[in-house]
């Protein structure tokens, strides 16, 4: 939305909100006296969904209300804010979210996340989308029904990057910010990085266009948390099935090999394969992506942020579906390793230094696997019991 005019206008500024969270980490707006106007509203996007433009003193921000039906909700919106701790610890230019809830034209609460702009159009900067510099893919050349291909997003770019008059280098250096901002989205299990929810910034610098990948966006569909309440519960009840999800939840950009071509037949795996054949790629997944993050810790900084607790199912949905992934894209490191050829110019001490930090962590056995589902089922139980138990005190104080 370009024209600030409609904006929603408000007296106080983001940070100024925190005076109007409640109990449970959410931020009234209704209380800050924001009221949408049909002006305000993004035209992009579901018709059924809140989604409208506010100024929070200059300050420009996306309200976003939860896109579900009653009896579809989930904890999308909380991953938001995961995904962003998560982008901040790996040193991942981000977007900044946080809860929001407001009352609906018929009375009811409606729940949200707050989305502050990524781009600052009083410095001329311009967002625009990957669908909108590659357009869509032809229907007859795509892997899959929901997935576009990974070669014809990285050919596209690469050529309208070229007509738009780029340097060699500068195309280079974008084209690996996008892949690996694919491998954060792969790590995160975002399932809904699809080409519009990929963006980059155009600005002009000493009267030269220079373009840059966009702080990461739009992952309330990550770490398994758009799933709906009553699945949420069956994944935290059966940590196999848990595992087996997260396995097969695949990336909206992507490539797929069938295991007879020497692949996985796994979209989010080939891809991931194919993005480590890029060293550069590589290396980031080796030395920032993978084993670096203590998802409790990333669950407390996003709790202190909100001064409130997480649903524990958030907490525990987030935790183990992300180092689940985390442990399966350390497998695919170790057999790019295995496979590396041992050629006069190969560096054996690069060689040594993956396998030690890679390769003896690389595995789950079957054990392994038991144990650690078992120890799920108990931490959860012995939280709920806690937490039953607290409920109790409370009351016999009252």
């Amino acid at each position: 939305m370009e024209n600030y005019d409609d904006f929603v206008k408000s007296e106080y500024s983001i940070k100024d909100l925190e005076q109007f969270r409640d109990e449970n980490g959410f931020i009234d707006l209704t209380q800050a006296g924001i009221i949408f106007t049909t002006q305000s509203r993004e035209i992009v996007g579901n018709p059924n969904r809140i989604k409208n433009w506010v100024n929070f003193n200059t300050q420009k921000a996306l309200i976003k209300g939860e896109a579900i039906l009653e009896n579809e909700r989930n904890y999308g919106i909380y991953a938001e804010l995961i995904v962003e701790e998560i982008a901040k610890e790996l040193g991942v230019e981000t977007a900044h979210y946080d809860l929001v809830k407001m009352q609906g034209e018929n009375g009811n609460q409606i729940y949200g996340v707050l989305s502050q702009s990524v781009v600052d159009t009083d410095k001329g900067e311009q967002l625009i989308s990957l669908r909108d510099i590659i357009g869509d893919e032809p229907i007859d050349k795509g892997d899959f029904i929901d997935t576009t291909s990974l070669d014809f997003t990285v050919d596209k770019l690469r050529e309208s990057l070229i007509l738009d008059g780029y340097s060699e280098e500068d195309i280079e250096k974008l084209i690996i910010d996008y892949k690996k901002r694919l491998a954060f989205s792969i790590a995160v299990i975002d399932t809904d990085k699809h080409t519009e929810n990929i963006a980059f910034i155009k600005k002009k610098v000493d009267g030269r266009d220079v373009i840059s990948i966009c702080p990461n966006f739009d992952s309330e569909s990550a770490l398994m948390l758009d799933n709906d309440y009553t699945t949420v519960e069956m994944l935290l009840n059966d940590y196999f099935g848990l595992r087996d999800s997260v396995n097969i939840a695949h990336p909206r950009i992507g490539t797929l090999k069938s295991e007879s071509e020497g692949g996985y037949n796994s979209f989010w795996k080939d891809t991931l394969e194919e993005l480590y054949k890029d060293d550069e790629v590589l290396d980031y997944c080796d030395e920032v992506l993978q084993g670096t993050i203590d998802m409790d810790v990333v669950l407390e900084n996003v709790e202190k942020r909100i001064n409130a607790r997480l649903p524990e199912n958030v907490r525990y949905l987030a935790k183990y579906a992300f180092n689940i992934r985390n442990e399966e894209m350390t497998k695919i490191m170790s057999k790019d390793i295995e496979n590396t050829p041992l050629d006069g110019g190969f560096d054996i001490n690069a060689l040594l230094k993956n396998i030690i930090s890679n390769g003896l962590r690389s595995g789950i056995t079957s054990g392994e696997m038991l144990r650690t589902g078992e120890e799920m089922q108990a931490d959860i139980m012995n939280d709920k019991k806690k937490t039953i138990e607290k409920n109790t005190d409370e009351h016999d104080i009252e």
